[in-house]
C-alpha cells in the first residue's frame, strides 16, 4: 500500500533540489531531504499526489502525467512510497519554498557528505543511480 511518495527535482545540470527540513519535523529534523509527504484520500494516485505536494512545497504547478516513477522503496512497515521524478528541469527563482526550512541543489557527491533522511539514505546505499543525471530523464 502506498502511503507517501518523495520527489526528486533536477536543474538543468542535473543536481538534485533538496529540502532542508526543520527542526520541528518529526521525522529527520535538519537534515536533508526529498520534497514529498502523505497521500491523501483525494488523489486519485500517487502522480497527483506527487502534484499537489510540489505545488504545496515549491509552488511549481505540474501535471501527474509529467511524473515518472523512477524507485520504490518498501519501509519496516511494508508501506511502499513511490519516488516520482519531476523530468523537466526546475532553476533557483523558479520556485518559493514554503515547506521545511530551506532547499539547495546538490551533486550525489555533495548528497553523500549531508546529514539525510533514512528514505535519502536508502537511496544512497541502494540506489544511488537515481541522482544522476541522464539526458532525457
Amino acid at each position: 500500500m502506498i502511503t507517501n511518495i518523495s520527489i526528486l527535482v533536477r536543474d538543468r545540470h542535473g543536481r538534485a533540489l533538496l529540502q532542508m527540513r526543520d527542526s520541528g519535523a518529526t521525522l529527520g529534523p535538519l537534515c536533508w531531504s526529498f520534497w514529498g509527504g502523505a497521500v491523501e484520500p483525494e488523489d486519485e494516485d500517487h502522480a497527483h499526489t506527487a502534484a499537489r505536494e510540489l505545488e504545496e512545497e515549491l509552488g511549481i504547478v505540474a501535471r501527474p502525467a509529467e511524473f515518472i516513477e523512477i524507485g520504490r522503496r518498501t519501509g519496516g512497515d511494508g508501506q511502499e512510497a513511490p519516488l516520482m521524478l519531476l523530468p523537466r528541469p526546475i532553476e533557483w527563482g523558479d520556485f518559493r519554498v514554503m515547506e521545511g526550512a530551506g532547499a539547495g541543489y546538490f551533486k550525489l557527491h555533495e548528497i553523500q557528505q549531508l546529514p539525510v533522511t533514512r528514505s535519502l539514505a536508502w537511496y544512497l546505499a541502494h540506489r544511488p543511480d537515481v541522482f544522476l543525471w541522464q539526458e532525457g530523464r
